[in-house]
C-alpha cells in the first residue's frame, strides 16, 4: 500500500483579512456597511451575519447609519 503526502498548510484556505476600527481595534458588533448597504455583525474582525432588513426597526437602522457605519 502506497502512502500518500498531504500537506495540511495547503489544504486550509487562506483567512480572510481581519476588520479594524478606526481606534485600531478589531470590529465588534453591528455596523451599516456603506460599499454594500447591509447591517452586519461583525465578531472578533470577522464579518458574521448580514441582517435581514425587513425584520429591523426604522429607528434602530437610522440610528446605527448615523453612528456605527464603516466603509
Amino acid at each position: 500500500m502506497t502512502q500518500l503526502e498531504f500537506n495540511f498548510y495547503a489544504a486550509v484556505p487562506d483567512t480572510p483579512e481581519l476588520r479594524k476600527g478606526t481606534d485600531g481595534q478589531l470590529l465588534n458588533g453591528c455596523f451599516y456597511e456603506r460599499s454594500t448597504g447591509a447591517f452586519v455583525s461583525y465578531v472578533l474582525g470577522r464579518r458574521h451575519h448580514v441582517f435581514n432588513t425587513d425584520v429591523l426597526t426604522r429607528e434602530w437602522m437610522e440610528k446605527t447609519k448615523r453612528d456605527r457605519w464603516i466603509e
